[in-house]
């Protein structure tokens, strides 16, 4: 039987994590194992080919199914997948198959995948891609999750001010009000010159100070 035109149809996609999938879907295991005997230089140009192009394509069949258009693209696999197949360690699409992994119920997979981003070399924009990371665990409040990548983002790259607030805003949820107070401490001695930091930190001693604990952040 036919399936018909409508939102359901418009998402037809199996869910299944990437990590099984790249297990079972003969197409992915060949492009890894094609793009395994590539230099790291034409790898990264061709998942970031992938990633653009399967974001194009997802962008005009939303265009068309909400014009009432009959869908003229039949995705094998969600976007990111054919990209992250052909370069493990393009960052751009570990977050957005991490991503859709969280959204598809599989968390345990989805933070792995958040967690890699920590063990790549650092380059431009891999700060950002993080904290975009720790800002979706925080958006489904996961602070747990959130705050294990900011930790090891910390360990990885111990010179950037981002992941100690980051970390810090995670203990604040989780009401480790003195923990967080020496976060934000140590982002305002990495980045001294950064205003919000020293916000963040005077904030951060206010709500400790107005709270149930009584022991000063500075003789911690």
């Amino acid at each position: 039987m036919k399936k018909s035109e409508n939102s359901s149809d418009h998402t037809r996609i199996k869910k299944h994590s990437f990590a099984l999938t790249i297990v079972d879907d003969s197409e992915l295991r060949r492009l890894r194992l094609e793009y395994e005997k590539e230099t790291p230089e034409r790898r990264r140009m061709a998942a970031q080919w992938e990633y653009d192009s399967a974001y194009a394509s997802q962008l005009f069949e939303r265009a068309l199914w909400r014009s009432g258009t009959k869908l003229l693209t039949n995705p094998m696999w969600p976007v990111g997948f054919s990209a992250l197949a052909i370069d493990p360690k393009f960052a751009p699409a570990i977050l957005t198959v991490g991503s859709t992994d969280y959204i598809n119920n599989f968390k345990k997979e989805a933070l792995e995948h958040f967690l890699s981003l920590t063990t790549l070399k650092e380059e431009d924009g891999l700060s950002d891609i993080i904290d975009k990371a720790g800002d979706f665990l925080l958006d489904n409040n996961d602070f747990d999750g959130a705050l294990s990548l900011y930790l090891a983002a910390e360990s990885a790259f111990p010179s950037i001010s981002l992941y100690c607030i980051g970390s810090g805003y995670c203990l604040s949820k989780l009401g480790k009000l003195g923990e967080a107070i020496r976060k934000f401490r140590r982002a305002v001695e990495l980045d001294p010159l950064n205003y919000f930091h020293l916000n963040d930190l005077v904030l951060q001693r206010k709500l400790f100070n107005s709270s149930e604990f009584h022991q000063s952040p500075f003789t911690m």
